[in-house]
């Protein structure tokens, strides 16, 4: 990391300590002033998944990934004990110094994803491959069980799946997702449901 006026030194070069996240935010949310602006970083490392979830927002389901969070800025603003303007003052100059990125969503809402989350996190990078293996598979799992609590029907052929999914795009697979119950209530007959790998196969999420 960069040195810059929000974090003033080399923030990932002096080794880790383990602290579990809520007792750090605990301890950040006792205080009764305005948090700094190194503080409200940490409050974001406390606030952001620590894995892939879903979230259901205006009856969609959408896939939250790891090092991501969908709060607003009203809240991040009660979290900091801010003011909303100088809330997003501060998400504007973490994006400028690559701590954090703000994801726009079609629904008006944005994503909060911090830079590298993983190395806040202390996990190497020799085993970069086998994390993103990992949340490919995470994220299948999340779409596998997902598309079949909606559509209510028995989960087959899964590896079949599992091999389209991986060869979506990290868009088209939070689109499938999202995308399910849409797909699900358009269909006239229920009896043509398609299985899960064919789903993924035909891209049925990009029909609209």
């Amino acid at each position: 990391m960069e040195k810059n006026e929000i974090l003033p030194y080399n923030a990932l070069t002096s080794g880790y300590i383990l602290i579990p996240k809520k007792l750090l935010f605990e301890s950040l949310k006792q205080k009764d002033n305005e948090l700094s602006y190194l503080e409200a970083f940490l409050m974001v490392l406390t606030k952001v998944n620590f894995k892939d979830t879903v979230a259901t927002i205006y009856n969609e389901k959408i896939i939250c990934h790891r090092g991501e969070s969908m709060i607003s800025i009203y809240k991040w603003a009660e979290l900091f004990h801010w003011k909303r303007h100088k809330t997003r003052r501060f998400f504007a100059r973490m994006e400028k110094n690559k701590l954090i990125q703000t994801i726009p969503m079609e629904n008006g809402l944005n994503i909060i994803r911090v830079v590298n989350y993983d190395l806040w996190t202390s996990k190497c990078k020799e085993v970069n491959e086998e994390k993103r293996k990992t949340k490919t598979d995470e994220s299948f799992d999340v779409f596998w069980n997902t598309y079949h609590e909606v559509t209510q029907t028995p989960k087959r052929e899964v590896e079949a799946a599992r091999r389209e999914w991986s060869k979506l795009t990290l868009r088209e697979r939070r689109i499938a997702l999202e995308q399910i119950n849409y797909y699900y209530h358009s269909l006239e007959d229920t009896k043509y449901i398609k299985r899960g790998f064919r789903y993924l196969r035909d891209k049925s999420f990009l029909n609209e």
